[in-house]
């Protein structure tokens, strides 16, 4: 098994001074939203059963990997590598499961980092046919086995927003709603008050500001922000 995290403190400062700059803030990311596979291909006798699931958390990875283990327990190896993160990633794991080292799990993860998903998860389950592919073969039939599952996805794009709450009066509502619209935001919660509107946005990160400038000077200093 590996583990490919970022844990020196020089490089996640750098990443942090990275999410800092504007124009390098992701606005969206790729995923799935639902399970694909199996997927088969075979290699010298041998099959390859590849799954690809969506998932958020390493807890929910695992949880799949042992339903999988359970349902394949006939078979030789069970190798697997997930990608998680909203908009970088965050975390990444990978198992060979007795497979010589680097040979599955790294060949799965490159397809998903490949393919820009994240919070997705790829299995591939082998039936050892009798016949020896060596380490190339070995990476080369687990690469193709998780890419053929993967180019059966369809891909999701999510937008990263943030959310704001803002206040305020009647007659601001019109100018708001252009903003609303100029920037096409979601309003998550919409209210009305005795004195005004309360609303709740959900804003693009790298949009923050802009957004909060841009409704502050229409409003004249009239808006409240939450």
């Amino acid at each position: 098994m590996f583990f490919l995290r970022a844990p020196s403190r020089a490089f996640a400062a750098k990443n942090k001074a990275i999410r800092m700059v504007k124009a390098n803030q992701p606005e969206r990311y790729f995923t799935i939203g639902k399970i694909y596979g199996p997927e088969e291909i075979k290699e010298k006798g041998s099959r390859f059963l590849a799954y690809l699931y969506p998932a958020a958390t390493a807890a929910e990875c695992d949880s799949i990997i042992a339903d999988l283990r359970k349902k394949y327990h006939d078979a030789t190896h069970v190798c697997f590598a997930f990608r998680l993160g909203k908009g970088t990633e965050a975390y990444f794991r990978g198992s060979d499961d007795g497979e010589p080292g680097g040979t599955a799990g790294l060949p799965i993860y490159n397809e998903i980092k490949n393919k820009e998903y994240l919070n997705v998860l790829a299995v591939v389950i082998r039936y050892f046919g009798g016949t020896k592919l060596g380490t190339g073969g070995l990476a080369r039939a687990y690469a193709a086995a998780a890419r053929k599952v993967i180019e059966k996805a369809k891909t999701l794009t999510i937008r990263i927003t943030k959310e704001i709450s803002l206040e305020f009066p009647y007659p601001f509502t019109g100018e708001i709603m252009k903003v609303i619209h100029r920037f096409a935001l979601d309003i998550v919660k919409q209210e009305y008050t005795g004195t005004g509107v309360s609303i709740k946005l959900a804003v693009p990160v790298a949009r923050v500001k802009e957004v909060e400038k841009t409704l502050t000077d229409i409003s004249k200093g009239h808006l409240k922000f939450q």
